[in-house]
């Protein structure tokens, strides 16, 4: 079965009708409640006195979402029932005053009695959480309930153990009829086949949460919404939801996950030594208070081998004895598991290529390198329209596709390809590392020319390589037209302005720099080592036409800023106090080479408007070699993942200015020698992304 199309779905049951227009999300307006980078609220349950009114009896009801699912005395259908000990606390915010009673039922039924020794008497409204909220904030006197969907259960033919569940109630006085409302979402399933016996496990992995806590937000209408962005001390999201127990074919299990869209999932059915499998599906949406019926699901006669789950190979290894390694994880897309082998040989023929340039050779005692393994279905990359829309679908692992002859729209499955990594690479499994402190570097069995990298601010980012032309020969010119000053253009810049201030690229001035020439691995070292590794922004800019940008490079002022290399004003550069106050002349004196270091016009995809510090860099076009300050600001981010203290005299130390296009020869080419060497453009600059 292709992974990428799920077993067929019935139709959603629906549990309860929505006869209420959602309301515009809040969760913009929450801000300010919201201390610091880590987002966290505090729990306030303290705040919160028991009750002292008098004893009180009221009727309460799911309507349609019970908080238990069992079968019928028949076996026939399942019964939507609570059971005898159910408890849920009932909330009131009066001002300064923060009061709560706790209601229990003796009773089992679709309606029935809950009973408090002692009611709310503050004015309403009043609101409930089922089962026990253990968490709670507020948010302009609105409650902000913290509660869990765990992400382990167990299976229950038929039902669902007792306490996965969550739901909420608001009403206006304590004797009311209370209406539960469920706040999760439900799927139910059948298996067949005959390894369904030997099944033990079966699991939900999301491209994003799906179990853990949650935070459910009550609005001023007193409706609740389920909010991601907010969080309490403590807390635990997971993207994993597993069901364990022995299975028994054609009967229903159900699984309680978190409700929202998964960009993707798998559902995963183990044996007790792992072997598995695996089913699919891309965009689906779990509703809340409602079951998605898979229907059954055929498991066939075998469990597959464990082709997606191979141990990590630890291909370098840190020994500068830093507080801790600096980690790398590279993953393979669009290879076969026949194919493993290809792939393993390339990640290490890439990694040799950015470990063999400056500053990653002087500095490659600080690095692990972890070579993950996943097997793809279907060799290659999917082909877009060049605007994100595929026309020709692979099925590849990660979900890389690009354009036939663009590149503007390539990307991945982000969501999956943090996930991948977060549970295989085993510096984030031991706690060494976070994800946004791991680079991914993701190697594609595509013969097509490509490469991006998307970045967050935090950051976290991954580059995409493809093998391009099977190793093949591969040139990149430098722009045939550049800026004729390095001074600020006057100003309006229009048009005149911009034609008077070029000049056309000069023999003489080729020579002097060089043309690079190379294959894929050049695109990897820009790629990985400059825009995902080294947090650097493009030097380039266009090659057929004149550009211009004004004002700062917002990036440089992320958490883990971006593109320092680069200025937006000649008079003030990041690079001035570190490298050309160093003094210059001083390190002139002592290599040549650091004759090349300047301000230079033209960056960032524009020719006006953005400087650099050299005339030439790998962020121009691709040779392998990064400027004097793109080094400096390279080993600064080994030094920050290390735990280490940046050193300048030690960084002029160990600095090593060869650029082996200009001061030995171009790159050599390993690969397919049977196509010519062809020219190719340069790549669109890197995403960005905030994140919070």
């Amino acid at each position: 079965m292709n992974r990428r199309i799920l077993w067929t779905l019935a139709a959603l049951a629906v549990l309860v009708a929505c006869d209420k227009t959602q309301e515009d999300s809040v969760v913009s307006q929450l801000s300010p409640v919201v201390e610091g980078e880590s987002h966290v609220l505090t729990n306030m349950f303290s705040l919160f006195k028991p009750a002292t009114g008098d004893p009180v009896t009221l009727r309460a009801d799911f309507g349609g979402t019970r908080a238990h699912i069992d079968m019928n005395a028949e076996g026939t259908y399942a019964e939507w029932v609570w059971k005898a000990g159910d408890t849920f606390r009932m909330f009131a915010v009066d001002g300064s005053s923060y009061t709560y009673s706790q209601f229990s039922t003796e009773e089992s039924g679709a309606l029935v009695e809950f009973s408090t020794q002692n009611s709310i008497s503050a004015d309403p409204p009043f609101y409930a959480v089922f089962p026990v909220a253990g968490k709670i904030s507020l948010y302009e006197g609105q409650p902000l309930f913290g509660v869990n969907i765990p992400a382990e259960q167990e299976a229950v033919s038929g039902g669902i153990k007792d306490g996965y569940t969550v739901a909420y109630a608001t009403m206006q006085n304590t004797t009311d009829f209370i209406h539960f409302q469920s706040m999760v979402s439900l799927v139910r399933f059948r298996m067949s086949g005959s390894v369904v016996s030997k099944v033990k496990t079966v699991t939900i992995k999301g491209a994003g949460q799906v179990a853990g806590d949650i935070v459910i937000l009550v609005k001023s209408d007193g409706s609740p919404e389920l909010i991601d962005d907010i969080w309490f001390t403590s807390d635990s999201k997971s993207q994993t939801v597993m069901l364990t127990g022995d299975f028994v074919a054609g009967q229903d299990y159900y699984l309680v996950v978190k409700p929202g869209t998964l960009s993707r999932f798998q559902m995963v059915f183990a044996d007790e030594e792992g072997n598995s499998t695996t089913k699919t599906a891309n965009n689906f949406t779990f509703p809340q208070s409602r079951i998605s019926d898979f229907g059954t699901i055929d498991l066939g006669e075998a469990f597959e081998d464990k082709a997606i789950d191979y141990e990590p190979i630890l291909y370098m290894t840190a020994s500068a004895g830093a507080p801790k390694p600096v980690t790398i994880a590279v993953v393979p897309d669009g290879f076969r598991k026949e194919e493993m082998s290809v792939y393993e040989d390339l990640a290490k023929s890439g990694i040799d290529a950015l470990m063999d340039t400056e500053p990653y050779k002087s500095y490659s005692q600080y690095f692990n390198v972890w070579i993950l393994r996943a097997a793809s279905k279907q060799s290659g990359a999917s082909v877009t329209d060049g605007y994100g829309n595929i026309v020709t679908l692979v099925d590849n692992y990660f979900g890389t596709k690009w354009g036939q002859d663009s590149y503007n729209d390539m990307t991945a499955d982000s969501d999956f390809v943090f996930e991948f990594v977060s549970e295989h690479c085993p510096d984030i499994q031991d706690g060494t590392h976070t994800i946004a402190e791991v680079p991914i570097l993701i190697i594609i069995n595509d013969e097509r020319y490509g490469g991006r990298c998307l970045n967050y601010s935090n950051g976290q980012g991954y580059g995409m390589v493809p093998y391009t032309d099977r190793g093949g020969g591969l040139f990149w010119p430098y722009p045939d037209v550049a800026s004729s000053t390095d001074d600020p253009l006057p100003t309006p810049v229009d048009n005149d302005v911009l034609n008077a201030y070029f000049h056309w690229t000069t023999d003489e001035e080729r020579s002097e720099l060089g043309n690079n020439t190379g294959d894929w691995r050049n695109t990897l070292v820009h790629e990985f080592g400059g825009h995902c590794f080294g947090r650097l922004g493009d030097e380039y800019w266009p090659n057929d036409q004149l550009s211009y940008v004004s004002g700062p490079v917002s990036s440089q002022s992320w958490p883990v800023p971006f593109a320092l290399n680069l200025a937006s004003n000649p008079t003030a550069v990041p690079w001035e106090a570190d490298v050309l106050d160093y003094p210059l002349e001083s390190l002139v004196a002592k290599d040549p080479n650091y004759g090349r270091i300047g301000i230079f016009q033209g960056g960032d995809n524009k020719t006006y408007g953005r400087w650099r510090s050299e005339k030439v860099s790998c962020m121009i076009d691709n040779r392998f070699y990064f400027s004097t300050w793109q080094r400096m600001l390279i080993v600064k981010r080994i030094m920050t993942l290390s735990g280490s203290t940046f050193d300048a005299t030690s960084f002029w130390q160990k600095d090593v200015t060869l650029d082996p296009v200009r001061d030995m020869r171009s790159s050599p080419v390993v690969g397919d020698q049977s196509r010519p060497v062809r020219n190719v453009p340069l790549l669109p600059p890197p995403v960005l992304y905030e994140t919070h």
